[in-house]
Order: C-alpha cells, then structure tokens, then sequence
C-alpha cells in the first residue's frame, strides 16, 4: 500500500490524497505517483510550476485557496479538472494550457484576472464547465471552445458582449453573466444558441432604450425555464424599474410613428397575450402570493440546474471506490480515516490568504512544516461547482396592464360626456338664436 503524506487524508492511499490547510509551502515528497485526484488546498504555495508534471496519472487537481500569482506551467496532460480559485492569478496567456486538452472543467474564480490572450484557450476541446466568475475582464473571452455548456461570467466588469465568441458556443446551456456593465444585448445575440436552458442577466447597467428591444422581445419569447429580473439604470425616467413591466411604447416611442418601420420588434397578438399571462396585480394580497410563487420557482430552478450540472459533466474515468475530489470533503476524509488521529489543538488553519506584503518563497519539493493537523471549518471543499455555483435568481411576475385598460375607459367615458356637453350647448345656443328671430319681426311691426 501506498503511504500517506504526513499530515493529509488518504481514503484510498495512492489514488485519492488530501492535504488541506496544513499551511505548507511546497508540494509533499511522499505522494504517491500513480494519484489520481489531489487537493493541496488552502495552504501557501506560490509556485508548482512543473513539480506535478510526473504524475502522469493525475485527473483531478485542486490548487485553490493558496498564493499563486500565474497559471501554473507545466501540469501532466492527464487532467480533467482543474481547480484555482482563490488565488492571485492576474492574467492567461496562450500557451499556459496548450497540453490540457483532457480538461472538461476549469474554475478560476476569485482571481484578479484582467486579459486572457486570444486563443488560450481554444485547444481545449473538451472544456464543458468554465468558472470565471469574480476577476476583472471587461470584454468576453476570444475563441472560447464550443464544446463549453455551462460558462460563468459573473461579477466582472464586462461591458459588451461579442457576437463572433458568443455565437461559436453551439453546445452552452447555462450563461451567467450577471452583475457585469452591460447596457444592452445586441441583436441576435442568443438566436445561434439552440441549446441556452438557462440565462442569468441581473444587475448589470440596462438602458432601457430602443437597443434594448431586441432582449425584451427574446425574454417574452419564453425559450427560457427561468426568466430574468432586469432593472433599468437610465434613462431617468425609467430608473429602477423592471423591464418587463414597461410597454413598448415606454421603452421606444418611435417605434409607434406612423410611416416608421420597426426593424427591432415585432410585438405580435400572441406576445401581448403572454405578457398578460404573466403580470399581476399590484397589491398588498398579490405581492404575497407572488413572494410565495417565487419560492417554489428557485426551489424548482434550483434541482433543475443541478440535475443540468450532474448530467452534461462527464464523470472520472477512475471512480476510487465512490470518493473522488468533488464528492468527499477534508473533513469527511478525516472522520472516514480513523487511523489517522489528530488533536484539534494542534491546527493551524490559513483560511484567508496572508498580507501583500508577506513574501512568497520560490516552491522547491521539501518537507511541509510540522503540522499534521487540519481545520473542521476551513476544510470544506471547493471543488465542486455543483455546490458553489449560485442559484439562478428567478424573475418577480410583472405587473397587470389593468390599470391602463381603467384608465382609457375612464377617458372615453369623459370624451362622451364632454361632446354630450357640447351638444347640450349647441341646442341651448340654437334655441335662444330661434328665440330672438321671432322677436325681431314684432319689435319691427310695433314700431311701424
């Protein structure tokens, strides 16, 4: 049997290693060359490049939570996924992952990621799950692959989405790109995705505007399980409202001019009767009921995105006797491996990362430090992106349009009453003109 590093967690010695929050600074020496699935998460290290290329049988690495500061070189091809989030990572270049066409899943999260070099990573061409989420780009990945289905841009500063990438993922059926700048979506944007179930647009900087017409009319479409809440930022006007709750007419006024042709929308009858279908009316008893209706529509969404996760990700080709990095914690490790005792006094949790002025040594294979303990609370895996992937926020029921329906009768009602007035008046007037003709001719005769 395969030894142990001091220190981790080896359910299965040789096949599964966990060496978690034992603040090291290099990679452990004993572990076993034949791993399959390792996790040094949550430790200090600052640079593997090249230290894990002999293990040749490597599936699953997870790297997240330390202190590296660039895409780590020279990783064994055998890997199908990839965990960094968590670290300091400020850019990808095109070549950081040219020998990683075995990834299916990528998780970059919470990094300071600014630019990532066209084509970096178009080689990969069995990327399905792609974690972006948390960095700082401002324009969509180039030549992203179209095998990804589930992709995660959300809370970056993206402000435009780019319809050439965008258009090759043929295979995406979950976009998240929520809490970005974007203003507007450009026309087309979705329609060469047939396969998109699932899209999060929230809180990004809508204008509702004439450019936006094109997303109103995609969200009444109903091609989405889930609709979307979008709030408009500008014009002024219109600032915080939802979009599904204006008319057309509100968003684009021109677009109802005579003689105008509407390249952007055509709201047809069915549209309408959709609309109606899905607002209420806006009262105390009505936002109750819909809070509740909300409810069990995330609790619905939420087992759909997860049942959506569970099948499109293809599983390890190496099953480890049922534990693998995404189905066992550190600290499930350590309750399931009795053999390994470790006294909680002894832990030396680094669950937060060290200050900016601190240093980082240069990693070189050595021995860890002398703490064979880990933590109960800073253990919890991040591997998987079942877990930690954000519920898809479900879209509150716009409001009716009964009220405008009140309204224009209550004005038709004053336009017949105002023109049976008028007619009153005009009698009146004929009235009193008939009146002084008669008079006329006896005031006449008299005074002859």
């Amino acid at each position: 049997m395969s030894p142990c590093p001091p220190g981790c967690c080896c359910p299965h010695p040789g096949l599964l290693v966990l060496c978690e929050s034992l603040d090291l600074r290099s990679l452990p020496r004993s572990v076993p060359l034949r791993t399959s699935a390792l996790s040094v998460a949550r430790n200090r290290l600052c640079n593997v490049d090249h230290l894990l290329r002999p293990f040749s049988s490597l599936q699953e690495l997870s790297l997240s939570h330390n202190m590296l500061a660039r895409f780590p070189r020279g990783l064994p091809p055998s890997l199908e996924s990839l965990h960094l989030q968590e670290n300091r990572i400020t850019y990808i270049t095109a070549g950081a992952l040219r020998q990683l066409g075995n990834l299916t899943r990528l998780d970059l999260e919470d990094n300071r990621i600014r630019a990532i070099q066209p084509g970096a990573l178009q080689g990969l061409n069995k990327l399905q799950v792609l974690t972006l989420k948390g960095n700082k780009l401002s324009s969509l990945p180039q030549n992203l692959p179209p095998s990804l289905t589930h992709l995660d841009l959300s809370a970056n500063c993206i402000s435009a989405l780019d319809l050439p990438s965008l258009s090759a993922l043929v295979n995406l059926q979950v976009l998240r790109i929520n809490s970005n700048c974007l203003r507007s979506v450009p026309d087309s944007a979705f329609d060469s995705l047939p396969r998109l179930r699932s899209v999060d647009l929230t809180d990004n900087m809508w204008v509702c505007e004439c450019d936006i017409l094109y997303l109103y009319r995609w969200l009444l479409s109903g091609r989405l399980k889930m609709a979307t809440d979008l709030v408009c930022t500008e014009p002024d006007h219109l600032a915080h409202r939802l979009l599904l709750n204006l008319s057309v007419m509100a968003i684009c006024p021109r677009v109802l001019k005579p003689n105008e042709r509407t390249h952007h929308l055509n709201l047809n009858s069915a549209l309408e009767r959709k609309l109606e279908m899905l607002t209420v009316e806006p009262t105390a008893q009505t936002s109750f009921e819909n809070k509740m209706n909300v409810g069990d529509l995330s609790e619905q969404i939420s087992k759909e995105t997860v049942a959506l996760f569970s099948k499109d990700v293809p599983e390890t080709r190496v099953l480890l006797e049922h534990y693998t990095l995404e189905t066992l914690t550190y600290e499930e490790c350590l309750f399931l491996n009795k053999t390994q005792s470790v006294s909680p006094s002894h832990l030396k949790t680094t669950s937060s990362l060290p200050d900016e002025e601190q240093k980082c040594r240069d990693n070189v294979t050595g021995q860890h430090p002398q703490s064979n303990a880990t933590s109960a609370e800073g253990t919890r895996s991040l591997l998987s992106t079942n877990r930690d992937a954000a519920w898809p926020t479900p879209v509150p029921q716009p409001f009716t349009q009964q009220d405008s329906a009140v309204v224009i009768s209550l004005l038709a009602v004053l336009c017949v009453l105002v023109a049976l007035l008028m007619l009153a008046v005009v009698l009146v007037l004929k009235q009193v003109l008939l009146r002084q003709q008669r008079v006329a001719p006896l005031d006449a005769g008299s005074g002859g």
